[in-house]
């Protein structure tokens, strides 16, 4: 009897077990054939630098503390993390699957992409390494984005406690991990007003939507700002944050600035080291007046140079300033004093300049928007530029059609999401940092996987006479 079962069991899903495995082998066969890449962020999380959230520092730590400070305690870091980016794009096509009830060869498909995605970032973008076996916050954070999207839109479909839980348990840990992930929270926000909305339409049903997603994103703050602390109080000796979250914004204010800008500045001390940084920055070409004529060129300059004044110029510049300033910081090993002031300092340029170029900053800002639309879906080439516009005019396209033949069907609402999903990443991206694919991959395969949904759902709705699923 109990072997029947089991065999029935095995029958009744074998076909998705098949999934599971062709994932599981894709990823881990990467992890055995590339290993551990150690890329140019890798050593900030390796040393636990006060500048990284604590999440992805901790997770070093404790395979260290597992597996000793050889070699193989990154190689059980990128195995991990192989076996959850295979695990998270199966748990998001198996859950389509069976929510759309679509085909053998379109679940292959659903699961494929994903897939296809970091074969593009192993093999097209010249990377060497997909993120899973890189170290680096994408290698936990794109997967975890995935089973967040499922876990999101389980909430939409069905208004389920469990969902909303492990969304914030997520949120925590993906906001721990990189601050761009503040975007799950406003949508599990955002999720639970249109919730409401749609259940009742009433003032009484969207305020208290409105208070619940309030509840929700305190909850998911004070628990993001209490690991932080806890972990720097545990490594640090010291109950602070994470510091640095400004020098973004500050690269920006250089990026756009005229040496006039230093006017503004009240401290002459600050108001000199701002013109040396950006004589600096000037000469070698860094700042946005030695863009060349055109969006794409604009675009591309950015990209190119933003490292150049944050990393290699603007932060070392202040820093070695800190030092000078403030031998006592240095001598007595009080890092966090020393970087509590360098965010001061920033903090102050950003202030006195920002009210003055906030037009100039706004159309960098757009021209990033912009650009990241263009990473989510292909690369920033001329061609691919031209692509992207096609890719999404298609999309919506198809959506707009299919909300007139199928309403709110689950598979316009998973094609809403993503859509959502796509604009609150790329804009809260292009507010901190250039649109790289780094940043806006995650959304790559969720776009490619809604289209494909919305085509077969118009296919069966036109020529079949029926929904995928209602």
């Amino acid at each position: 009897m109990i072997i029947d079962r089991i065999i029935r069991n095995i029958k009744e899903h074998a076909f998705s077990y098949a999934l599971l495995g062709g994932s599981l082998l894709f990823y881990i066969f990467f992890a055995f054939y590339d290993g551990a890449i150690i890329c140019v962020d890798s050593p900030s999380y390796i040393n636990m630098s006060v500048t990284r959230e604590a999440f992805y520092p901790s997770l070093l730590a404790f395979s260290r503390f597992l597996f000793g400070d050889g070699e193989l305690y990154l190689f059980m870091v990128i195995l991990l993390q192989s076996i959850l980016s295979a695990v998270a794009a199966w748990m998001l096509a198996e859950y389509l699957r069976k929510e759309m009830g679509t085909p053998h060869w379109i679940s292959v498909c659903l699961l494929a992409l994903p897939l296809a995605v970091s074969l593009l970032n192993r093999f097209a973008a010249q990377r060497a390494s997909m993120y899973s076996n890189s170290i680096m916050t994408e290698g936990i954070a794109i997967a975890l984005y995935l089973v967040a999207i499922r876990e999101i839109l389980e909430f939409l479909l069905y208004q389920t406690r469990e969902s909303l839980r492990w969304t914030c348990v997520l949120a925590v840990i993906m906001i721990s991990t990189r601050k761009q992930m503040y975007v799950i929270l406003a949508l599990i926000c955002l999720a639970i007003i249109v919730v409401s909305m749609f259940n009742r339409f009433s003032v009484k049903s969207i305020g208290r939507g409105i208070l619940k997603s309030i509840i929700v994103a305190v909850a998911v703050l004070v628990a993001v700002g209490v690991y932080d602390r806890g972990y720097n109080y545990v490594v640090r000796g010291e109950v602070a944050g994470h510091s640095s979250d400004n020098r973004f914004l500050c690269t920006m204010v250089y990026y756009v600035a005229e040496e006039s800008d230093a006017d503004y500045i009240e401290d002459p001390q600050i108001r000199q080291l701002f013109l040396d940084i950006y004589d600096v920055c000037r000469e070698k070409g860094y700042l946005g007046q030695s863009a060349g004529e055109g969006w794409y060129n604009e675009v591309t300059h950015f990209g190119d140079y933003y490292d150049s004044i944050q990393i290699d110029t603007m932060w070392p510049m202040i820093h070695d300033y800190v030092d000078g300033e403030n031998e006592a910081l240095v001598e007595n090993g009080e890092y966090m004093d020393r970087e509590i002031e360098t965010d001061r300092i920033m903090t102050e340029m950003i202030r006195a300049i920002f009210p003055h170029d906030y037009l100039r900053i706004g159309k960098v800002l757009f021209n990033n928007f912009l650009s990241g639309l263009v990473t989510t879906v292909a690369q920033r080439t001329p061609i691919l530029v031209w692509y992207s516009i096609v890719a999404y005019l298609g999309y919506l396209g198809v959506l707009l059609y299919n909300l007139r033949l199928n309403k709110l069907s689950k598979t316009n609402i998973f094609a809403l999401l993503t859509l959502v999903s796509i604009i609150g990443n790329v804009a809260l991206v292009s507010a901190v940092i250039f649109c790289q694919t780094r940043y806006t991959v995650y959304n790559m395969p969720l776009f490619y996987m809604a289209g494909l949904l919305m085509l077969y759902e118009l296919y069966r709705t036109k020529y079949k006479g029926k929904k995928i699923a209602d």
